[in-house]
């Protein structure tokens, strides 16, 4: 199926009736889902071994597939192009992105108190890395259609390879390029890139289980989320830092990093806009990149012992606000482009 190169953003009134009912509807699949997982905690007494178990299903078996099952489609010379201009954006913006989170994402009491390094780390990756799979997905779908979708591929693409080079080393000060080459979303990646080069598709036998997989990334997800509410731990120090800190960390995923995504896609319609479907890219990627906190960092959290309790928190605090930030950061893009 070929994507019509005459392709736009649908008119500002259509256009943002339907981001908000698709952002509130996911919000409240996201919300219902974490019940039952806060439920089930609670009844069965679940605790840090299953967390760990649903975290690592998530990021090695779920995401994984997620990747493969969003490149597993027909491949034209037009896609190829349209999709490495995605991706170059794509890591544009994640370093963008990261600048602002190493400039804003700092303590200054670290010196006095070095363990709030490790929150300082987990608010960087927090701004950097979006729920662009869980929200993004359904929502650029909704909103482009199938075109739409097929360019996030490069903004996932570069979030998966990040995740495991930049958030790998954020969460565990260390940067083993073994483990990240061998890392099965790096390897996903890989093997989704040559899938879609090469002629025809995934045979329905493998192709069938990937997609059954990749289908549970939204319930497990939000079922670890719910766990980690039904085990939250209250913070060690002052409550009022606490909430200062994930109102701080919120503000410059939502809003700092709205700012930054304008002028980016600003630039890129500038400089490229004569291309086919630059417009639907750079929107494509705004959207993708003022996306709520990714459960990503809850679940490295999990898996390498940070303090869970404190991601969940802005995961579910950002999702909250964005459906107010990401409708309004359009809208005021919008009128500019």
């Amino acid at each position: 199926m070929n994507i019509c190169h005459t392709l736009a953003p649908p008119k500002s009134n259509e256009y943002n009736h339907r981001m908000y009912f698709t952002v509130f509807k996911q919000l409240a699949i996201m919300a219902l889902i974490a019940v039952v997982g806060f439920s089930v905690t609670k009844i069965f007494k679940f605790g840090k071994t299953e967390q760990q178990f649903f975290s690592k299903i998530l990021l090695y078996v779920v995401n994984p597939c997620v990747i493969l099952n969003i490149f597993n489609v027909e491949y034209s010379s037009d896609r190829l192009k349209e999709l490495s201009v995605a991706f170059l954006l794509s890591w544009v913006a994640h370093i963008a992105l990261t600048v602002l989170a190493v400039i804003f994402c700092r303590s200054k009491k670290t010196e006095l108190k070095p363990e709030l390094k490790d929150l300082d780390y987990l608010d960087r990756i927090a701004v950097v890395f979006t729920n662009s799979g869980f929200i993004g997905i359904p929502l650029i779908n909704g909103v482009f259609g199938q075109a739409g979708a097929f360019y996030l591929m490069g903004y996932l693409a570069v979030f998966n390879i990040y995740l495991w080079t930049f958030g790998y080393y954020m969460v565990t000060r260390k940067m083993q390029p073994l483990k990240i080459i061998l890392n099965p979303n790096i390897l996903a990646v890989l093997s989704g890139i040559i899938i879609f080069c090469i002629p025809g598709q995934l045979p329905d036998i493998i192709a069938s289980p990937v997609k059954h997989i990749s289908d549970t990334n939204a319930a497990v997800s939000m079922l670890l989320l719910g766990m980690l509410f039904a085990t939250f731990k209250k913070p060690a120090g002052s409550f009022k830092e606490f909430v200062l800190r994930i109102a701080k960390t919120t503000f410059i995923r939502l809003v700092l990093s709205a700012v930054v995504m304008f002028f980016i896609a600003w630039a890129a319609m500038s400089l490229f806009g004569s291309m086919q479907n630059m417009r639907l890219i750079s929107y494509v990627i705004f959207i993708a990149a003022l996306c709520p906190v990714g459960m990503s960092v809850s679940s490295l959290a999990v898996v390498f012992n940070r303090d869970e309790s404190y991601s969940s928190m802005l995961v579910a605090i950002s999702s909250a606000m964005c459906i107010l930030t990401l409708p309004l950061s359009v809208a005021i893009a919008e009128r500019f482009f």
